[in-house]
């Protein structure tokens, strides 16, 4: 529903003077030792990920296993580094490192705190969290906000029955999930967004303006699903 909104929205606000667009990729399926060793390399790392709790690594030390591998087989060398876009990395990093702060500083638990929840129905006390994940979301990492906003949510979940009618703990953590995949206003808030940024072809105004309205939509269809579902 979401990439449908967000195709005739982008074709509306910012139309093509192209009939059609044709994609041409260049490139051939390798079989050299190199590119064994980067798909061998690629496969393991997803089922690396996929398996975290079966071999006890986090996903941070599985990313470093191709860099690992790639650097010391050769594949990766000075050329390949300084091709890299070191502008995405370090603009995710930022909205990594504001999440930090956040949290070190107290500042993400003061605003997920500063409602009085204990006044609210169960449906707005949905509503009031998703909207708090939702804002932080579209200013720093979605997943730096997630982490930081799930122990409040389930500790808030855990000490309310009454959330019982809309779900109950799970129906409040996956809507905090959802509202923090939303937040898509800023360059920092995605690393896809950060890709798309850096390719020069568009500016934080355009981006802020599809965002806000894409994610305000979505709000609605999650809030619609709890609604129907509990």
């Amino acid at each position: 529903v979401q990439l449908t909104i967000a195709w005739f929205l982008l074709q509306k606000l910012f139309p093509s003077s192209e009939p059609e667009m044709k994609l041409k990729l260049d490139g051939t399926f390798k079989k050299s030792w190199r590119a064994m060793v980067v798909y061998v390399t690629f496969a393991l790392t997803i089922v690396l990920w996929m398996t975290t709790k079966a071999h006890g690594m986090n996903t941070y030390v599985v990313a470093i296993i191709p860099l690992a591998v790639f650097t010391l087989t050769g594949i990766m060398g000075k050329e390949e580094l300084k091709q890299i876009n070191w502008d995405v990395l370090w603009l995710v990093a930022g909205g990594i490192a504001i999440g930090i702060g956040l949290d070190k500083t107290g500042l993400a638990k003061a605003l997920a705190h500063a409602i009085d929840y204990q006044t609210l129905s169960p449906f707005a006390i949905v509503v009031a969290l998703s909207l708090v994940c939702w804002l932080m979301a579209n200013f720093m990492s979605n997943t730096a906000t997630a982490n930081l906003l799930m122990p409040i949510a389930a500790a808030i979940g855990v000490s309310m029955p009454s959330l019982a009618a809309v779900g109950g703990l799970q129906g409040l953590l996956v809507v905090v999930a959802f509202s923090a995949s939303l937040g898509m206003i800023l360059p920092v808030s995605t690393p896809p967004n950060s890709l798309a940024y850096s390719t020069g072809l568009i500016e934080s105004k355009d981006m802020a303006k599809v965002g806000l309205i894409i994610g305000l939509i979505g709000l609605f269809i999650v809030y619609g699903a709890v609604l129907i579902l509990f």
